[in-house]
């Protein structure tokens, strides 16, 4: 737990970005969706924070206000997330398209093999997959 041991914040966030990139695919499409999502978080608390008088004015406003408004917040910025692509597209119109299309297939050909062997536990989670075959492991249909 984070109370007990601090340092393990790094590793748990390593850990919960990697799960969350698994269900999205743990390829190109679950890569961006990461990154959307935590672009959406960062923005989200950062303008709280830049909104607050002082950093004990933000922590209990955090405090007040979690479940209600940032906690909606970041169930939005999920949903937001999904729609990754449509930003790329809407933000650099036609080349997002190129844009989207080259980053498919340069993460497939380039930044896959980098990332699983610098991230050896995807290669291991992709090889269970594989193994498992389709359907197996899914729970009850």
């Amino acid at each position: 737990m984070v109370w007990n041991n601090p340092r393990s914040i790094g590793e748990l966030s390593r850990q919960g970005l990697l799960g969350l990139w698994r269900a999205r695919g743990g390829g190109f499409y679950g890569l961006g969706y990461v990154v959307t999502f935590v672009v959406l978080e960062v923005r989200l608390v950062a303008g709280e924070f830049g909104s607050s008088d002082s950093l004990m004015a933000f922590l209990s406003d955090q405090l007040l206000e979690y479940l209600l408004r940032l906690g909606f917040m970041s169930f939005l910025n999920v949903a937001l997330a999904f729609l990754w692509p449509l930003f790329v597209m809407q933000y650099l119109h036609g080349w997002g398209l190129l844009l989207l299309v080259i980053g498919y297939f340069g993460f497939e050909r380039w930044l896959r093999p980098l990332v699983e062997s610098s991230l050896p536990e995807l290669r291991r989670s992709a090889a269970d997959d594989v193994a498992k075959g389709p359907g197996e492991g899914d729970g009850p249909r």
